[in-house]
């Protein structure tokens, strides 16, 4: 038995897509006859031989012959079924069964024979459920839901369960009926044949005349699992080159692609953007909404397009970032933008040569990194350079015991930032260093201060640089027991 979970987004009945729904006629459209009043809506009720499903068996939820099919369960249209309910835009316009008819008894079903389904596959029924809001006051309902093998719903059962459906909140709406509430299921099953049959049956105590409402009913093909992610953007893009627009402008356009760990496209699936403006105050547009999340279809390639002017920056200059989610789940990977003028791209590489080399009498060396950019003026920078863990090398301290990171531009002209030993004396942090990279073509180098200890391990080794998001090794060192003579 499955559990009770409610699906975290709708599918739309009839969608025409590449899985369509094996339910015909999910949303109980044809074609039932409304012509009864209830509570100010005209025409709400099909009751009676007025029922008249084309596509649904239906009748007393024990099998009795002796009962009227059409007796057993009455048809709500849709206006009146989601009046002022958060669901009335998802239902795909369904109109509403209720599994008891117009009187305490019997209690009715509704079912369905499914046909040309893959032995093996799994599948997905989605639903909606919801108590009654009319002819009484609310109520907790029940129902039985049933997916069995083969033609009828006698067969072998593939999936089952109880669904328990809480009464709605005794608040009236205009008209003077309760106000509705509403609740989406999903639930897996796994075909045994090409066929098999759906049923949903009333199960709520007797003494009611109002039972479960049924609505939006579907199966489809389930999504096999993957690891879908954000592969790439059109124009591309990345943390040291995102995608970019003045304050207060339109972005221009731009494609994301979406792949699986094999690197196969998600293919014609909704998926949805989410913004993470940070404080640039940027957003997506829809007409004169702003909000932070768009939604549209991949093609067969797995490309979502995203038109020009459809995400604006705001008026802060920042990073931002995108996500995009599949089913409700967020899936990997992000696209890097950012509002304002992009930040120049600059290049970190091992300092040298000459080599360094350093001997157990202590002396002070200075490896360090070359730094050059080909774009306009680099931003101030954080750095971090760590030591090779157990080398035995040691920072050293300089300049009134201050450890310093020295950066010298094209002129050789020095400049000695001041930083934080961390506590275990193998990590030194600077903050907000200015790289001395003004322009296309600038160069510049950048240093600390280290010694060898008495026991430092002979060999060859290098200092790890980080700056910004740029990793290098710093200029090789030889570690020798003495210097050579």
């Amino acid at each position: 038995m499955t559990s009770n979970v409610p699906a975290q987004q709708s599918v739309a009945i009839g969608d025409d897509n590449q899985n369509p729904s094996l339910v015909r006629d999910g949303g109980f459209k044809s074609s039932p006859r409304f012509s009864d009043d209830e509570c100010g809506y005209n025409q709400a009720l099909a009751a009676g031989q007025d029922v008249n499903l084309a596509h649904w068996d239906y009748g007393d939820k024990n099998g009795q012959s002796s009962v009227d099919a059409e007796d057993c369960i009455n048809v709500r249209t849709h206006t009146y079924s989601f009046a002022e309910s958060e669901a009335q835009d998802k239902v795909d316009g369904s109109n509403a069964i209720d599994l008891i008819g117009q009187q305490d008894q019997p209690h009715g079903y509704v079912g369905q024979h499914l046909s040309g389904l893959t032995p093996g596959s799994t599948y997905d029924v989605t639903f909606w459920a919801g108590s009654p809001w009319y002819n009484e006051s609310p109520h907790d309902t029940s129902m039985r839901y049933s997916v069995t093998d083969g033609t009828s719903r006698s067969g072998k059962s593939l999936d089952h369960d109880q669904i328990d459906v809480p009464a709605p909140p005794k608040r009236t709406i205009s008209g003077g009926s309760w106000v509705r509430q509403w609740k989406e299921y999903r639930k897996p099953f796994t075909a045994l044949s090409a066929d098999a049959y759906l049923s949903f049956a009333d199960d709520t105590p007797t003494g009611y005349w109002t039972g479960t409402q049924l609505a939006c009913v579907s199966v489809r093909l389930a999504v096999p699992a993957h690891d879908y992610r954000i592969a790439r953007t059109d124009p591309a893009s990345s943390q040291d080159n995102p995608l970019s627009a003045p304050e207060n402008s339109p972005f221009d356009g731009f494609r994301v692609q979406l792949l699986d760990e094999t690197d196969h496209p998600l293919a014609s699936q909704q998926v949805t953007l989410v913004l993470e403006p940070h404080a640039t105050g940027s957003h997506f547009t829809d007409g004169d909404k702003a909000q932070l999340t768009y939604t549209d279809h991949t093609d067969a390639h797995g490309w979502l397009n995203v038109p020009a002017g459809k995400l604006r920056a705001g008026s802060q200059e920042g990073p931002m970032q995108i996500h995009a989610q599949l089913n409700g789940k967020q899936l990997g990977g992000q696209v890097e933008l950012r509002v304002g003028a992009a930040v120049a791209r600059f290049s970190v590489s091992p300092g040298g040569p000459p080599d360094l080399t350093l001997t157990h009498a202590g002396e002070i060396h200075y490896p360090g990194v070359h730094l050059n950019t080909d774009e306009g003026a680099v931003p101030p920078q954080n750095v971090r350079v760590d030591l090779p863990p157990g080398s035995g090398l040691q920072f050293v301290a300089e300049d009134k015991g201050r450890y310093q990171l020295t950066v010298q531009d094209a002129n050789w002209v020095t400049k000695p930032y001041d930083g934080t030993l961390s506590t275990d004396e193998q990590t030194l942090t600077f903050t907000n260093v200015d790289l001395d990279l003004p322009g296309p073509g600038s160069e510049s180098t950048a240093w600390v201060a280290v010694k060898a200890s008495k026991t430092a391990l002979p060999g060859d080794t290098n200092l790890k640089f980080s700056v910004g998001g740029q990793t290098s090794g710093s200029t090789r060192m030889h570690i020798v027991a003495s210097a050579a003579g």
